[in-house]
C-alpha cells in the first residue's frame, strides 16, 4: 500500500473528507476548531498520512494516537477534551482545499471556484484554490463547499 505525508489539516464535515493545505498561518487549523464547534470532526492537524486504499480511493489518517490541534499563540491541545465528539480517526478525501492570499488581480470579481486536480499516489483528486483574506474565518467557506461536494459531486454552484 502506497503511503505519502501531506502538511495539512483533515476534517470530515457532514461525512464529506476535506484535506486543507495552506502555508502556515493561513487559518487551516482555526478554521477545524471551528467546523469542530459545529459539530464537524477533526482527524489530523498539521501532519496528515494519506494512504491509496484497495478500492483505489484516498484516506487520510493522523500520524499521533489522540487527534491534537495547535492554536498559534495558545498552543497544543488534546482535540477529544476540546470537544468530545469531533474526532475521526481516519477519513476518506474526497477533495483538497488550497488555501491561498487574496489576489485582487485574479481573484476581484470571480464568481466560481478556481479548481483543478492534484495527483495524490496516482490518483487524481479534486482541488480547489480559495483566496483569503487576512482575519478571514475560513469555517463557513469550507463547510459551504463540503455541502456541494456531498449534493452534487462537485463545488460549484
Amino acid at each position: 500500500m502506497k503511503k505519502s505525508r501531506v502538511q495539512a489539516v483533515l476534517v470530515v464535515v457532514d461525512g464529506v473528507g476535506v484535506l486543507i493545505r495552506g502555508r502556515p498561518g493561513s487559518g487551516k487549523s482555526l478554521a477545524a476548531l471551528n467546523l469542530m464547534r459545529q459539530g464537524h470532526k477533526l482527524v489530523s492537524d498539521d501532519l496528515v498520512e494519506v494512504v491509496r486504499g484497495v478500492d483505489g480511493e484516498l484516506w487520510g489518517r493522523s500520524l499521533e494516537e489522540d487527534a491534537r490541534i495547535e492554536i498559534r499563540g495558545l498552543g497544543i491541545f488534546n482535540a477529544e477534551k476540546l470537544f468530545p465528539e469531533a474526532t475521526a480517526s481516519s477519513s476518506r478525501i474526497d477533495f483538497v482545499i488550497d488555501l491561498e492570499e487574496y489576489d485582487p488581480g485574479i481573484d476581484a470579481g470571480r464568481i466560481v471556484p478556481e479548481t483543478g486536480k492534484t495527483d495524490f499516489l496516482g490518483k487524481n483528486i479534486l482541488t480547489v484554490r480559495v483566496p483569503v483574506l487576512t482575519g478571514q474565518d475560513l469555517f463557513i467557506i469550507i463547510e459551504l463547499l463540503a455541502k456541494r461536494f456531498k449534493e452534487s459531486g462537485s463545488v460549484n454552484p
